[in-house]
């Protein structure tokens, strides 16, 4: 992906919104490996979580916003990185309300130009799936169609993943959001017949009926929770995080 000017920075957002089929499926993961991956390429990567919830004082260094600053190696003010941080871990919208607070999407939207003239690519990590409310009246589908950024969805590899994926991604293609990948996360080992069959049977319908590049399984790593930092800079070098950059790569040309 080239660096473009400041100007057309402006005109047209250059980044990538990652999404996810539910909650827990592995999308900080996924979002700090492919910055991490794409830093060391040579990309001057911008990162964003519009709202976290969840962030107490003893978990705030653990926090989403947090990872994906330190894969960035960013020096960008949390204020634009992170610009909602609430305590409770519930939906963006239940969490403002409990601590008597108003989201607003403008603020949102303004710390977002502010990244995207600085960096060549600003990857924006979601909260939850695509209907989880951040506002009364803006969901997170709404918030990356304001943005003006293709998705990537990452779902679970295993039972019920199907059912989950196509139903995000027939809701992106009914507000006609380009679709840059599927990824697809091992939540647990593979260690049975049965898992693996089941494993098998995901990919295999999805990469059928998807209608966009399905990437992974990604590695599972039992580690990732207690050595992140490591867990996350295998992953960014394992061939699926590769593949998923020269897609998320050859997506921005064709804009270009």
């Amino acid at each position: 992906m080239r660096r473009t000017t400041a100007t057309s920075r402006q005109s047209s957002p250059r980044g990538v919104f990652i999404t996810a089929t539910d909650t827990g499926v592995g999308k900080t993961l996924v979002a700090s490996a492919l910055v991490a991956h794409l830093r060391q390429r040579g990309l001057d990567i911008g990162v964003m979580k519009p709202v976290e919830t969840g962030v107490t004082r003893s978990t705030k260094a653990q926090s989403d916003g947090v990872r994906l600053r330190q894969a960035a190696g960013s020096d960008d003010p949390m204020a634009e990185v992170c610009p909602y941080v609430f305590r409770l871990p519930v939906a963006p919208l239940s969490a403002a309300t409990a601590e008597r607070k108003t989201i607003r999407i403008a603020t949102i939207l303004r710390a977002f130009r502010a990244l995207n003239q600085k960096h060549d690519l600003v990857l924006v990590e979601g909260v939850g799936g695509l209907h989880v409310p951040i506002t009364g009246t803006v969901d997170g589908l709404d918030l990356m169609q304001r943005m003006g950024l293709p998705v990537i969805v990452v779902g679970q590899a295993g039972l019920g993943g199907v059912n989950h994926a196509l139903l995000t991604l027939a809701a992106l293609r009914q507000r006609k959001i380009p679709v840059v990948a599927l990824v697809l996360n091992r939540l647990k080992p593979v260690s049975t017949t049965l898992a693996r069959a089941q494993e098998e049977s995901t990919v295999t319908l999805l990469r059928r009926l998807a209608k966009v590049p399905v990437v992974g399984p990604l590695p599972y790593s039992a580690g990732v929770t207690k050595y992140w930092q490591d867990g996350m800079m295998q992953l960014a070098w394992a061939a699926e995080t590769m593949t998923l950059a020269k897609l998320v790569s050859a997506y921005g040309k064709e804009r270009s």
